[in-house]
C-alpha cells in the first residue's frame, strides 16, 4: 500500500516567485531573520533565530540531488508503471462561477528508452512513444497547445525535481509553519528557475519556471517502490489558478503489447535518453517585441511571447509558432524576424538530431 506523507502547503505568501515568505541569510553573518506563519501560509511575522555558518550553496545541491532522486518515479531499474492524472483548468478570469474544464494525462513507462504518453486536454489529443532510439507522436494540431506545456511541466517532477545552479544562484532560508524551508533561485534579476524544497524531508513544495511564468505547488505526497510523487499539483500564474492535476495512484504498468505500438500516421523522429538539448540562438536572448499601439510621443512599450519550434538537424527553424502573447501579430514579426539565425541543434550519440523546444521573449526596455 502507498504511503503518505502531509507537508505544509504554501500558496498565499510573499516570495515574488515561489510563494515562500523568506529572507537572503548573508554569508558573513550568522543570524537569520526568518518568517513563521500561523498554520495557513496567509499571514507572516518575523523572528530571529541564531544559526551556524554554513555553505548554503553546497547544502542545498545536496538536498536538491537528495530531492531528485527520492521523486524520480522512472530510476532506472524501476519496475514499469503508469499512473493517471486528472487534470482542471480553471478560466483564466478567476471567476469560481465557471466550472474547470477536464482533461486527463496518462504516462506509462517501462525503461527511460520506452515510454508512453497519453494527453487529452481542452482541444488537443496527443500520443508520444519512445522505442528503440525513435519518437512517434500522433496529435490533432499542428503542434502542441500552451496548456499542454503547463501540463507536461507539472507532472515532470514525477520524473526527479531538478534546478540548475548557476553562477547567479541565491539559497534563501525560512521558517514556515515550524518547517525549515530552503530556496534556491538562478538567473540574476531575471529569475530563470526557483525551488523551494522542505529541509526535514527534501520533498519540493513550490517551483517557478520562468518560461511558462508559472509557479507549481505539490502536496498530499504518497510513496511507491521508495519513490514519492505529489498526487495533487497546482499551477498559477501570478495569483491565478490555472491548471490542477491529481493523481489518484501509480500501478504497475500493463503488458508492452498492449501499449508500445506506435498508432497509425504518427510521425517519427531519431531521439534517445540522454538527447543533448539545443542550444537557442543568441538572437532569442536579446529578443523583444515593441508594441505597435504604443503612442509615438511615448517609450516603445515591450510586449511578451512564448514560443513552440522545431529546430531541424542543421540548426534551423522548422517551424516556429506563438503559444501565448498580448500582441499575436508583433510575436510573429519578430519570428520572422529570428528564423534566419541558426541554432545549435539537438544530439543524439554524437549526431544531430530534430527537437522541439518552447521558449520566452521576454518584455524588457531597450
Amino acid at each position: 500500500m502507498p504511503r503518505a506523507i502531509t507537508l505544509v502547503t504554501l500558496v498565499a505568501a510573499t516570495c515574488l516567485h515561489c510563494g515562500v515568505a523568506r529572507v537572503v541569510r548573508p554569508h558573513s553573518s550568522n543570524t537569520l531573520h526568518a518568517a513563521s506563519s500561523g498554520g495557513d501560509g496567509s499571514a507572516f511575522t518575523r523572528t530571529s533565530i541564531h544559526v551556524p555558518n554554513v555553505d548554503d550553496e553546497s547544502q542545498t545541491e545536496a538536498l536538491v540531488a537528495k530531492s531528485h532522486n527520492m521523486t524520480n518515479l522512472a530510476t532506472e531499474g524501476s519496475a514499469p508503471f503508469r499512473f493517471h492524472a486528472s487534470l482542471f483548468f480553471y478560466d483564466p478570469s478567476g471567476d469560481p462561477r465557471i466550472p474547470p474544464a477536464r482533461g486527463s494525462y496518462v504516462f506509462t513507462w517501462a525503461a527511460a528508452d520506452k515510454w508512453r504518453e497519453d494527453a487529452e486536454l481542452l482541444h488537443l489529443k496527443q500520443i508520444v512513444i519512445a522505442k528503440g532510439g525513435k519518437l512517434w507522436t500522433k496529435r490533432n494540431a499542428p503542434y502542441p497547445s500552451y496548456s499542454y506545456w503547463w501540463t507536461r511541466r507539472a507532472i515532470d517532477v514525477t520524473r526527479g525535481i531538478t534546478y540548475n545552479f548557476d553562477s547567479y544562484t541565491r539559497v534563501e532560508i525560512s521558517q514556515v509553519g515550524g518547517h525549515n524551508i530552503v530556496c534556491a533561485r538562478n538567473g540574476g534579476a531575471r529569475a530563470r528557475q526557483e525551488l523551494c524544497l522542505d529541509s526535514a524531508t527534501a520533498l519540493p513544495l513550490v517551483e517557478y519556471d520562468s518560461t511558462l511564468n508559472m509557479q507549481f505547488t505539490f502536496s498530499d505526497w504518497a510513496e511507491r517502490g521508495g519513490r514519492w510523487y505529489p498526487r495533487v499539483i497546482k499551477a498559477y500564474s501570478g495569483p491565478e489558478l490555472m491548471l490542477q492535476v491529481e493523481i489518484a495512484g501509480v500501478f504497475d504498468a500493463p503488458p508492452e503489447s498492449k501499449w508500445i505500438t506506435p498508432p497509425p500516421e504518427a510521425t517519427v523522429r531519431d531521439w534517445c535518453a540522454a538527447m543533448r538539448p539545443p542550444r537557442l540562438s543568441d538572437a532569442i536572448e536579446n529578443a523583444a517585441l515593441p508594441d505597435p499601439n504604443a503612442p509615438v510621443q511615448q517609450p516603445a512599450q515591450i510586449v511578451g511571447a512564448i514560443v513552440y519550434g522545431v529546430i531541424g538537424k542543421d540548426g534551423s527553424w522548422q517551424d516556429l509558432s506563438v503559444l501565448e502573447s498580448s500582441d499575436f501579430k508583433a510575436a510573429y514579426a519578430m519570428l520572422e524576424k529570428l528564423r534566419p539565425y541558426l541554432n545549435q541543434p539537438a544530439g543524439c550519440h554524437g549526431a544531430a538530431v530534430e527537437s522541439e523546444t518552447i521558449f520566452r521573449i521576454t518584455p524588457q526596455p531597450r
